[in-house]
Order: structure tokens, then C-alpha cells, then sequence
């Protein structure tokens, strides 16, 4: 038994470490769900500088499945000025999406090349399905969202591989988007790999962090590139297109501020619990030494 001098400090201790709890997994990894942002009608817009796009032909039997992937295809090159990607979410149930994707490369004003095709993502793995029904791979244009640092991110995912990278998250990772500054988490660990016999793959790049959006890559060898006959393309930056990131109507969340109260509030809490506890045992000590005052009176 809780002695009663003891028992309203031991309250406020356990109700402290509750809301201490409460707040941990604020900072921690959330668990493995669908994305909440991923509805009908939600869409981001990438838009590139000079650069170059390696293509395929998806009605060629070469290139069906994982081929794209194998280290003997030759892919036709086509250079740009600008590059534009889009995917928008035209249906969603409860495990799967139907994405919309066009890829235009634009030369001097002209469009040199337009791919337009769908494909299916499962909401919790990121598998890529063509219209057919045929695995592509998995998408790395968004990943998990508020992962700890040192989580490690599924970037690839078959029946005979799994591949992970860790995030990294710190206070100096954030860049300035469309919506304003935003937190992000890198994933770098992706360089070099060998996906599906694929040697010399590249996957890396900055993530929203309260969404998992991709904001920065270097945007090759997904899935959902596949699913239109795209191999690999470099998005980058110039003067005229400070954003990669260019256009959403997905809202990342409130933007970046200076004092990361999501790390910050959980050690308030049980600073404050611990300045509640001493101040309900010195009020308690008062009031007894006040009831002994009074009787010696």
C-alpha cells in the first residue's frame, strides 16, 4: 500500500510518465501503414533541367516484367531541356492504387517525348503492378513516414530480395519547397546496388518527413518510371526551376520550425513531472509541519 503522504506525488509521477508515453512515439518510428495522404485526386509534378532519359518500349517483350532491369538491354537515349513527371491517384481501395503517370521531355519548346500509362500500387508495400498485373518493382517515390533515425527503409522488395537503406535524420536536414521549408530524412545508403542482377544502381534522395513524399532525388530506376518505358532519368535544378518538387496538392504538413518540439515536449514533460513531484512533497511536508506547530501551540 501507498502510503498517504506519498500518494498524491506518486500520481503525478504516473501521470507524468504516461503523457511521456504519449509523446515517445512521436519521435520513434510509426508503425508500417498505408500513407494517409495516398486519396483519389492527390498528385505531385517533378519538372527538370537539361539533362537526358533513357526509354524502352513497354509492348516489347524484352522489356516485359523486371527485364528493364537486366544489364544487357539497350535503352534509346533522348536529351531535353526540360523534363516533366507526373503521377496522380485516379482510384484507391484498400490495398491497392491506381496511378495516372505522364512523362513529357521538351527540347527548345517542342516536345520530343510523351509517355502516358497507368499501373497499380499496393498501399503497403509500394509493390508496382502494371495494367496487366505483371510486378515492376518498388516505388522509392515516397517511403514510410516519420521514421527514427537509423530506421531502415525498404527501397526494394521481391520474392528473392529484400533491400534496405537506413534514414537519416538530423536537425540540418530541410529544404524549401513549394510549401514552404520542410524536415526531411535522406536516404543515402542507396548507391552501388544490385537490384534483381542489376548491378551499378543508384537510389537515394530527401524525404518529406511527415509524409514520406520523395522532395530531392536522383530519380532512377523506379517503377512507376517502368511502367511508361522509362529506365532512368536525372531531374536537376537551374535559375528558372529552383524546384524539382514543382507541384501537389498534398499538404506536407506545418512547415519547419526553428525548436523541433516534437523531440523537445517529452523531456518537458518529464521535467515538469519531476518539478510537480517536489513541489507536492515539499507543500505535503509544510502542511505537517504546520499541523505540528499548531499543536505545540
Amino acid at each position: 500500500m501507498i502510503k498517504g503522504k506519498y500518494r498524491f506525488a506518486f500520481s503525478v509521477l504516473l501521470t507524468s510518465l504516461c503523457i511521456f508515453s504519449v509523446f515517445v512515439p512521436i519521435v520513434t518510428a510509426r508503425d508500417a501503414c498505408a500513407p494517409s495522404w495516398l486519396k483519389e485526386g492527390v498528385y505531385v509534378k517533378y519538372v527538370g533541367s537539361e539533362g537526358e532519359a533513357l526509354v524502352f518500349d513497354v509492348t516489347d517483350p524484352r522489356f516485359e516484367g523486371l527485364n528493364y532491369l537486366r544489364r544487357d538491354q539497350q535503352f534509346d537515349v533522348v536529351l531535353y531541356s526540360e523534363v516533366i513527371l507526373m503521377w496522380k491517384c485516379v482510384s484507391v481501395n484498400a490495398t491497392m492504387a491506381k496511378m495516372q503517370i505522364t512523362f513529357d521531355c521538351i527540347d527548345d519548346g517542342d516536345y520530343v517525348l510523351s509517355r502516358f500509362g497507368e499501373a497499380f500500387v499496393d498501399l503497403y508495400t509500394r509493390a508496382v503492378y502494371n495494367v496487366e498485373g505483371v510486378f515492376l518493382g518498388t516505388t522509392h517515390l515516397w517511403a514510410p513516414a516519420d521514421p527514427h533515425d537509423g530506421q531502415e527503409i525498404t527501397i526494394w522488395e521481391s520474392d528473392f530480395e529484400t533491400i534496405t537503406v537506413p534514414a537519416l535524420i538530423n536537425d540540418m536536414a530541410w529544404t524549401t519547397t513549394i510549401q514552404g521549408k520542410q524536415d526531411l530524412f535522406l536516404v543515402l545508403g542507396g548507391e552501388n546496388l544490385t537490384i534483381n542482377g542489376r548491378a551499378n544502381i543508384r537510389i537515394s534522395g530527401g524525404y518529406d518527413l511527415n509524409t514520406g513524399i520523395c522532395v530531392q532525388s536522383t530519380f532512377r530506376w523506379d517503377p512507376l518510371f517502368a511502367a511508361v518505358g522509362i529506365s532512368t532519368c536525372i531531374f536537376t535544378r537551374s535559375t528558372d526551376n529552383p524546384y524539382v518538387f514543382s507541384d501537389t496538392n498534398i499538404d506536407l504538413g506545418p512547415e519547419r520550425s526553428v525548436i523541433n518540439w516534437q523531440q523537445i515536449l517529452p523531456y518537458v514533460a518529464l521535467v515538469s513531472a519531476i518539478i510537480l513531484v517536489a513541489v507536492a512533497l515539499i507543500v505535503k511536508r509544510m502542511q505537517k509541519n504546520n499541523k505540528k506547530n499548531s499543536k505545540t501551540r
